[in-house]
């Protein structure tokens, strides 16, 4: 029987859907209560839900433990490998839930939790673990065209630890649509992760990769392309060419500053 579509479960299970759609290897994810209790279940294949669950609380409470045994702070993701699987576990709202992925070996773990990361703040929103953003800009990468980080800035601290994967990611999608589909696979621009809408705004030399909570309007999107042809003016001749340090250029901070002030909708 399906859960109607606005029952707690059925919504948990959409992000799970949608998060396993999008990550290549994904076998299964579940999220699971702070007492190791099954939430939504995602698994296709016949592992014992309960016992994966209650394992990976307990695997969530005993790495903290080390953290705070050593003097750390701030433990989220504990990640174990084996010859079959590798297992990433999230942590939710500090201890209040868990999010559990099991992936094939040859998994990218870092776009693994990459993906994992956005899933994890839209289920801590739905859990009422956090506050929900609504429409606005969570994350902002300044790029050059090859998928070099220049700058980078966040509202949250979702995707700060994996900005350098981020920034690459897009040049790995792109070289996929042009490599699969040439011509006819266009130039990519948006695309969705999550419960988040990726964005690429292109330069002439660079681009910015905005992450936004809802749509991007055409007057956003025309204001964040002045944003980048000024910056890319006010370095024109480090960027032509570009000796590849990023120390030779000027203001692109204050440029994603100036970006996240422009209304979203």
């Amino acid at each position: 029987m399906i859960a109607p579509k606005w029952t707690l479960e059925s919504r948990l299970i959409e992000i799970i859907d949608a998060f396993e759609r999008e990550v290549h290897g994904v076998r299964g994810a579940a999220v699971a209560d702070g007492e190791g209790l099954p939430l939504a279940n995602g698994f296709r294949e016949p592992f014992d839900l309960a016992a994966v669950t209650a394992m990976s609380t307990h695997a969530v409470e005993s790495s903290k433990k080390v953290f705070e045994h050593i003097g750390l702070r701030g433990m989220r993701t504990v990640i174990v490998e084996g010859d079959d699987a590798k297992v990433v576990i999230f942590d939710l709202g500090g201890g209040q839930g868990s999010f559990i992925a099991v992936a094939r070996p040859t998994t990218n773990v870092g776009l693994l939790k990459l993906h994992m990361a956005l899933a994890a703040k839209r289920f801590e929103e739905e859990l009422g673990f956090a506050p929900k953003t609504g429409a606005r800009i969570e994350e902002a990468f300044l790029l050059t065209k090859s998928g070099l980080l220049l700058s980078h800035t966040a509202r949250s601290s979702v995707l700060s630890k994996d900005r350098d994967i981020f920034a690459g990611m897009f040049t790995l999608v792109q070289d996929f649509v042009r490599d699969s589909f040439g011509e006819r696979g266009g130039i990519l621009e948006e695309m969705e992760m999550a419960h988040v809408r990726v964005r690429l705004v292109r330069g002439r030399t660079c681009a910015l990769a905005i992450i936004a909570t809802g749509s991007m309007s055409t007057s956003f999107l025309a204001g964040a392309k002045k944003v980048l042809d000024a910056f890319e003016e006010r370095n024109h001749a480090a960027l032509n060419p570009w000796n590849g340090e990023v120390t030779s250029l000027s203001g692109a901070g204050e440029a994603l500053e100036d970006l996240l002030e422009i209304p979203l909708e």
